[in-house]
């Protein structure tokens, strides 16, 4: 196996399980805050996984949209060369609304543990898909009808 084998071997691996975990992850929280289930609300073992509970359409967009690209790693991964736009994206897009939630996580009181869950989330996104991205192989990419 060559090194650029390997290398897209480890990026459809990474793609593949972020897929997995965001599908899980999005498609449970929609469910969840699409139904006001108590387990989400205040008191509730999952309420940490909540912003704001009168911000439910704003959690149910991120959450669908999250859940969609989610999806699409999925089908990244089985032509990772053909999804480098879609990559680049997903890299930039999760690091800024991971380095912008940063702040919001200190700035609101008793949010600080979002460090280790949404902001998490998309930084280690990210960083793992802009180490694994291959470079210099789009030249070798032919376009898909």
């Amino acid at each position: 196996m060559t090194s650029d084998n390997r290398d897209l071997a480890r990026l459809t691996m990474f793609l593949n399980v972020y897929g997995v975990v965001s599908v899980i992850l999005f498609g449970g929280l929609f469910a969840l805050t699409a139904i006001d289930a108590p387990v989400m609300q205040e008191g509730g073992a999952l309420r940490f996984l909540r912003w704001d509970p009168l911000a439910k359409h704003i959690e149910l967009m991120i959450e669908i949209v999250y859940l969609v690209w989610g999806v699409f790693f999925f089908r990244a991964a089985r032509q990772p060369l053909h999804y480098l736009s879609f990559i680049d994206f997903t890299i930039w897009a999760n690091l800024a609304h991971g380095l912008l939630m940063v702040p919001q996580s200190f700035a609101i009181a008793g949010f600080h543990y979002k460090l280790l869950t949404d902001v998490a989330y998309c930084l280690v996104l990210s960083g793992g898909l802009f180490l694994l991205r291959p470079r210099g192989l789009e030249r070798a990419v032919t376009p898909r009808p």
